[in-house]
């Protein structure tokens, strides 16, 4: 310590006090920060009998010094000259603005404005706590550094130890040789006795870029190295940052053996991509990317997945997606474009039974302009059809254009009547892969009229409607015209009645209603089978189905009708909250005439009247929940079509569905899922569906999930069918590192989307 001459005494103290007291006061010296200092020892001999006091005249202060400019120093001993160097000792205590620390001893130089100090070190300054044996901090920017420190990052819950540390005094902290963990240890310097922590010859952590660099790094988990990298970052909030993402891994029954490192770009705010790079042991290298953009105008995703000369086929596999939407006022315009290299991509690459069993890839781009109750819309669409082995498909015809434009409902003068009208021009084309087929223009137009009258005790609707068809057709069937056409009226009455009365359901009391409706419906017949079948199907009938004004999708086909269709409702609801707790409606359609319009190929002529339906759906109580549908055949009795679904979810983490589906002759299938804690850490998770029609497993999902106050581990086993005779089978294992990331394949996204329900195992414990 440098040799200080008594007569530069800042204070003369007569007497001192037996203990420390902390006495405030300002200087301002050759223009260093203010200082404002307590001084309760000088000489060992002085008498410690009064406190000691300040006078203002004698350091010269006129002025009160501000508060982001004074330094507010509390010690056992003071000593030093103000302007070159101040030596404090015992239970040392500096303030300025937010910066605190404190030592057993610290030198002080108002030309650097820095502290050096020596013995147990703290500095709490933004959320941080630091610690050490030694070290320096430069008080009026918070830059430091300290020698064997250890350091808590309150707001990432980030602590640790380390060799040496510097902070910038910003946001920015560099850690030699450090150990750094989220999970909770005995104390910060304990680090690596977290369940997992990093190691790295230097780790900087960036609070201001919410990210960590390592360098030299190893990931230990459970005392076991389970990543080595050179460098690599890490985020440290769930923020979007630039940087490699946790690798994946995974293994599947016809690729083999998946390693993924993605690298992820955050290129702007409304901007990213991400390169996924894998190697896949059976096939080879693959490259994906996915590029997102969202700004004030255009909203897109660009997906890119590139497999040269793929081991198995010999082939280069590809697959790209491209979905893209801009809006600007009354102008709307967009891309869906979507194509593989084989037919066969799907089958090999798929991780889901919904992507395996795609066949039909939509190319399509749209223009359109919207008004307040008009627009007009211009597309094309082709498709790419995935035939696979012997289950060849039809493939659709192509639109090359089609134009719409639409008249939404408006009103008819100052009367209580609307009317909607639509015209649509569509040249359809057939894929050059297709068979030879009629082919050729569509013109529709649709006019519509409708009186909607609304009661609290009813309504009633009538409306009349019309469509008109023409053609302009190559390729037409010997002996038809090549020029068809038909123009079909519709009318319609629809009638709802409203009764309602207190009661209570499964202990509540509730509002009940009871809503009867009539709906009539009459179209005349017209023969219509020289028009061609573009885009028309028959569609599965269903209790909304059954008022619709013509059983037929698309528009090459009118079904003639003279129906009646009666139909109740019963709906529940609280009567506190108004909420709907459940409702069950049953109705069925009844033939005044026999139908003669039939799309040959398709359905048979029938006499019948519809089938009968019924559905309800609801909470039975707060945590059981029903969804189920019928169809019984009119006239046998049979049961021709059923879906009933049936959740119980007592809390979160606690999920059980029980499904089943039938169709005569074509479906039947039960579904089974649910997530479930076998104790405080562990959870079951898993679905299967089944179908007992063909004996066959459709969809089987199994696995575990150990969540700890830090990490959790996912191990997933998934089974699905993606062709006929065809299944593929996969492995998916996730470390969830809190604080760092996921190592390997996200099973999550999975279960999500095929547990109802599922929710993420968290590290809280779970009342099993």
């Amino acid at each position: 310590m440098p040799s200080l001459n008594k007569s530069k005494k800042l204070l003369q103290v007569h007497s001192v006090p037996s203990r420390p007291t902390a006495i405030a006061f300002a200087l301002f010296c050759l223009g260093a920060p203010a200082l404002a200092q307590t001084a309760n020892d000088l000489p060992p001999h002085t008498e410690r009998t009064t406190r000691l006091k300040i006078d203002g005249g004698l350091l010269g202060v006129r002025n009160p010094i501000p508060e982001d400019e004074a330094t507010y120093i509390s010690a056992d001993r003071l000593y030093g000259n103000s302007a070159e160097e101040t030596f404090m000792e015992g239970n040392v205590e500096i303030r300025r603005k937010k910066l605190k620390l404190s030592s057993d001893s610290i030198n002080y130089s108002p030309i650097t404005d820095r502290a050096t100090a020596k013995g147990n070190l703290v500095i709490e300054q933004e959320g941080m706590v630091l610690k050490a044996p030694e070290g320096s901090v430069k008080l009026g920017t918070g830059e430091s550094e300290m020698t064997k420190p250890t350091f808590e990052l309150k707001e990432i819950n980030g602590k640790g130890r380390a060799d040496k540390m510097q902070y910038d005094g910003i946001s920015t902290l560099t850690l030699e040789n450090p150990n750094y963990t989220v999970c909770e240890v005995p104390n910060p310097g304990a680090a690596n006795q977290g369940d997992w922590y990093i190691t790295a010859d230097s780790l900087e952590i960036d609070q201001a870029a919410e990210v960590g660099r390592a360098r030299g790094a190893k990931v230990v988990f459970q005392d076991v190295p389970i990543l080595g990298a050179p460098y690599f970052s890490f985020p440290t909030t769930d923020r979007r940052k630039s940087g490699f993402l946790p690798p994946s891994f995974g293994t599947v029954s016809n690729s083999g053996v998946e390693v993924t490192v993605p690298y992820y770009l955050n290129i702007a705010p409304d901007k990213d991509m991400t390169l996924y790079p894998k190697i896949i042991s059976g096939r080879g290298y693959q490259l994906g990317t996915q590029t997102r953009y969202l700004t004030p105008n255009n909203e897109g995703e660009l997906k890119y997945d590139y497999l040269p000369d793929d081991e198995k086929t010999g082939t280069d596999r590809t697959a790209l997606s491209l979905l893209h939407r801009y809006e600007k006022g009354p102008f709307y315009a967009g891309v869906n474009f979507n194509q593989v290299s084989d037919d066969n991509y799907f089958v090999d690459f798929s991780r889901t039974q919904a992507v395996a069993s795609q066949r039909v890839l939509v190319q399509e781009g749209y223009f359109s302009y919207r008004q307040k109750n008009w627009s007009a819309n211009v597309r094309t669409v082709a498709h790419q059809t995935l035939q696979l082995f012997n289950d060849v498909i039809a493939e659709p015809y192509d639109r090359l254009p089609e134009a719409t434009l639409e008249l939404s409902p408006t009103r008819i003068g100052e009367a209580n009547a609307f009317v909607s009208v639509s015209g649509q021009y569509t040249d359809f084309a057939r894929p050059s892969s297709a068979p030879a087929r009629v082919e050729g223009s569509r013109g529709v137009t649709r006019a519509r009229v409708f009186m909607p009258i609304q009661r609290s005790e009813f309504s009633f609707t009538p409306a009349l409607s019309v469509q008109a068809n023409t053609y302009d057709l190559q390729g037409q069937t010997p002996g038809l015209t090549s020029a068809p056409g038909s123009v079909i009226p519709t009318v319609s009455l629809d009638s709802t009645v409203y009764f309602d009365r207190k009661t209570s359901f499964f202990g509540r009391q509730v509002n009940q209603t009871l809503e009867p409706r009539i709906f009539y419906l009459y179209t005349p017949f017209k023969d219509q089978s020289d028009q061609p079948i573009f885009d028309t199907s028959v569609i599965d009938q269903s209790l909304t189905r059954i008022f619709a004004e013509n059983r037929y999708s698309g528009l090459d086909r009118v079904g003639d009708a003279n129906q009646l269709t009666l139909a109740v409702t019963s709906r529940f609801y609280d009567e506190t909250t108004s909420e709907e707790l459940f409702s069950i409606t049953g109705g069925q359609r009844l033939n005044l005439s026999t139908p003669r319009v039939i799309l040959r190929g398709f359905e048979a002529p029938t006499t019948s009247d519809s089938d009968f339906f019924a559905n309800a759906r609801g909470r039975i109580s707060q945590s059981v929940f029903l969804d189920a549908t019928t169809q019984l055949n009119a006239e046998s009795g049979r049961h021709e079509r059923g879906n009933i679904t049936v959740s119980y979810a007592p809390s979160q983490g606690k999920q059980l569905n029980l499904g089943y589906r039938y169709t005569r002759a074509q479906i039947d299938q039960f579904d089974i899922s649910g997530q479930w804690p076998i104790s405080e850490r562990w959870s079951g998770v898993g679905r299967l569906n089944y179908s007992m029609l063909d004996n066959r497993l459709i969809e089987g999902v199994a696995g575990l999930e150990y969540g700890e106050s830090c990490w959790a581990v996912r191990v997933i086993a998934q089974r699905f069918a993606t062709a006929p005779l065809l299944e593929t089978t996969s492995l998916f294992v996730q470390l969830e590192l809190n604080g760092l990331g996921r190592l390997g394949s996200n099973p999550a996204d999975l279960l999500s989307r095929k547990v109802p329900g599922y929710t993420p195992f968290t590290s809280s414990p779970i009342t099993p």
